[in-house]
């Protein structure tokens, strides 16, 4: 691994504006089979974003909202033009959604990063600015508010980078960009793939898992400077193969979750904030047992009190439930049900836990779940929202008062 300055990353950057063109749409039929409110209803509960693998320029982010009493949906419309916005974060200190745009996976190109203003009621997003992305194929992005960092893992080049975040939102070049290196026995991994990154509950580390690198890069991160440096032991080697995509950690960060796409894997591991280290400590398969086809993991969500797990399966079109031992942080399986869709790419849990939402990436909806308290177990609802390649949603805040 190696940092690489601004300079370098900018001379190499391309400058070419996207397009920015607003659209309204409305998906989905009214009523309760879908669990959507008619469109002159006011603004009840949270605001949610819906981002995309949507690139034709015209209707990428999506707006809605969600009511945590109901479970159920306003209208959707598209609030932005970013192309392939495939992962978006919501600033919690100010009305801001960051959002990559996802290009240059060939790895010839440098993505972007867009900071949108919420306007109001009415979710509408006004761009605040675009900067490069530090690589080629952003796709995850990771806000550390304690330094005001905005961390992104482009997945074209396998490269992380961080982006300081100025008072207003607007984001600033990256000032500190580190380099994956390795690769795995798949087609899909002859170079680096950052596909996640995810911040230590210390402040003080970046872990990025990497698909094609079959491995998880420890840097250590440096708020004054917003410096990325490779830890001591600067990654944790996965079997060959293995694809790690997406890392989650307990509340009480001392455990950590691995998601591994290409073996569909949650891995289980303790976290020693210490040395920066991840101790193996358990592997599940998260297909069923006896399940032939297809292996591909999508999300991976951490319930707020850190009893549940819940992991989605993209190749058997599930969502899988795991209960966790307090002690151990180990896991072990408590459900198994449909997504409700197909490739069910993201999960997202409500602000109060009552609701988990899966985005069904292959059949354009975003299914929402019951979650019992008790148990964590889930139970399909008739609650749906229509919208063409959802691959990720976020809770933007509850609706302004009028």
């Amino acid at each position: 691994m190696r940092v690489i300055d601004r300079e370098t990353m900018l001379d190499k950057s391309d400058r070419a504006l996207l397009a920015a063109a607003l659209a309204a749409l409305m998906t989905g039929a009214h009523g309760a089979e879908t669990g959507i409110r008619p469109a002159d209803a006011p603004c009840i509960g949270e605001r949610i974003y819906i981002g995309t693998h949507q690139q034709n320029g015209a209707q990428s982010i999506f707006t809605s909202t969600f009511d945590e009493q109901s479970g159920t949906f306003g209208i959707a419309r598209a609030v932005s033009a970013v192309v392939r916005p495939t992962w978006l974060v919501k600033d919690p200190d100010r009305p801001v959604l960051y959002s990559v745009s996802e290009t240059g996976n060939d790895g010839l190109s440098i993505g972007k990063v867009f900071s949108l203003r919420i306007q109001g009621a009415t979710g509408d997003l006004e761009e605040i600015n675009q900067v490069p992305s530090g690589g080629g194929g952003p796709t995850h992005l990771a806000l550390d508010s304690r330094s005001h960092t905005l961390f992104v893992a482009n997945f074209g080049t396998g490269h992380v980078a961080a982006l300081p975040v100025a008072d207003k939102g607007e984001l600033d070049t990256p000032v500190s960009i580190g380099a994956d290196h390795g690769t795995g026995p798949t087609p899909r991994q002859r170079g680096p793939h950052a596909h996640g990154a995810t911040i230590d509950p210390t402040g003080r580390f970046v872990l990025v898992p990497d698909m094609g690198a079959d491995r998880v890069f420890i840097y250590r991160f440096s708020a004054g400077r917003r410096a990325l440096v490779r830890a001591d032991m600067p990654f944790l080697q996965l079997p060959p193969g293995s694809g790690p995509r997406h890392l989650s950690f307990s509340p009480d960060g001392r455990t950590a979750y691995l998601l591994t796409e290409l073996t569909a894997e949650l891995r289980v591991y303790g976290w020693d904030a210490t040395r920066a280290m991840l101790q193996p400590l358990q592997t599940l398969p998260i297909a069923g047992a006896g399940y032939q086809g297809a292996r591909s993991a999508g999300e991976i969500v951490v319930s707020g009190d850190g009893r549940r797990v819940y992991v989605s399966s993209r190749g058997e079109d599930a969502i899988v439930t795991y209960a966790v031992d307090a002690r151990s942080g180990r896991l072990s399986e408590s459900q198994r049900i449909s997504s409700g869709g197909r490739q069910p790419w993201h999960l997202a849990l409500s602000p109060g836990g009552r609701w988990l939402l899966a985005s069904n990436e292959a059949t354009g909806s975003v299914n929402v779940f019951a979650v019992d308290a008790d148990n964590g177990r889930l139970t399909a609802s008739n609650s749906r929202l229509e919208v063409a390649t959802p691959v990720n949603v976020v809770f933007a805040g509850a609706c302004p008062r009028r």
